[in-house]
């Protein structure tokens, strides 16, 4: 399912450039002007997981420092996901290559659960390619207003981190909302923009607890476990032509499929790992695409209990699942042989 956001709708007067134009996708999603794109992917979906390198240490403290160096939840928050499905829009592209970069987000989705595309959806993950990403992200800021920033205690990074989504110099730039939601209504625990004000009934119809308004169910709720869980509202992506010139188109749309589905710090350093969020780290030698160490991260984060009430053994969770992730893999691999 491909939305298309050109023009005004998400950016005024910013064009794509020549990167952009230079692009060719065929409709199976086979790349000409970028190179191999299907050999390549296809080398890194068949690469040994136990090539994996942890540089000596134990999994279990590799992946902990690696959750820790990625995943940036606001203060107080897990880490946010999607709640099975999403709504991808691409503007400012050329119609082909769109398809392509959402066609690999979908299929990184879904390898996590997610429904990724569907008739008439309104897209909750924005990815614009920008000519001028400054002006692009001043604009959006000023554009989207309360929407931008969704108003709710805990949703996003804060002040600061706007004013550097403004003033970014990095090749792909980001901003990610979310919102604490009871895991067992699937209702959003605050108010959200647009969202109507509470009013209150009549004094006399005030006769049970749910007259009083969204609330709660704590029921079985403890010290230890949390009825709620954090969902990804919306991502807004600005990719930067000038900076990402160059660039496998492949390779630029998983490292778009994993910022748009995890909370990824937008002050991104990934160390030395084998991932393809390393693509513009400087000094860095990135894979050609995704590798088993990011989808080992994405399964554990989709696949890890958030219910702890401690923020730090939510993410703890996320490290030990995506541990788990690793080792299954090795020992089907093994009993392949």
């Amino acid at each position: 399912m491909l939305l298309l956001l050109l023009g005004s709708l998400l950016i005024t007067g910013h064009s794509a450039g020549s990167w952009a134009d230079d692009a060719t996708v065929s409709s199976r999603g086979g790349l000409s002007a970028f190179g191999q794109v299907q050999q390549d992917a296809a080398q890194s979906a068949t690469t040994e997981l136990e090539d994996i390198v942890v540089e000596g240490r134990p999994l279990a403290e590799a992946t902990t420092d690696f959750v820790a160096r990625v995943v940036s939840p606001p203060r107080s928050r897990g880490a946010a996901t999607w709640h099975r499905r999403v709504c991808v829009g691409v503007g400012n592209l050329q119609r082909e290559a769109a398809e392509f970069v959402v066609d690999r987000i979908a299929a990184v989705g879904e390898s996590v659960g997610l429904e990724v595309g569907w008739p008439r959806c309104e897209p909750r993950v924005f990815i614009v390619f920008a000519a001028d990403a400054d002006a692009a992200a001043r604009d959006l800021v000023e554009a989207r207003g309360r929407r931008f920033r969704i108003g709710v205690s805990g949703s996003d990074l804060g002040d600061a981190a706007v004013e550097a989504f403004m003033t970014s110099d990095r090749p792909v730039r980001w901003w990610q909302s979310s919102v604490p939601v009871n895991s067992r209504t699937n209702r959003s625990v605050a108010r959200l923009p647009g969202q109507a004000p509470y009013v209150p009934p009549p004094r006399e119809a005030l006769t049970r607890p749910q007259a009083y308004g969204g609330n709660v169910n704590a029921d079985g709720a403890s010290r230890l476990r949390s009825p709620l869980r954090d969902d990804l509202s919306q991502v807004i992506v600005i990719v930067d032509i000038d900076r990402v010139a160059g660039t496998d188109l492949g390779a630029l749309a998983d490292y778009l499929a994993v910022i748009s589905l995890a909370q990824i710090n937008p002050e991104l350093d990934p160390g030395s790992y084998d991932t393809i969020l390393s693509l513009f780290s400087e000094g860095a030698n990135p894979p050609p695409g995704l590798t088993d160490w990011d989808r080992a991260f994405l399964r554990g984060l989709y696949g890890a209990e958030q219910t702890d009430e401690a923020v730090n053994g939510r993410i703890g969770n996320v490290a030990r699942t995506m541990a788990d992730e690793i080792r299954a893999g090795q020992d089907g691999r093994r009993e392949d042989r």
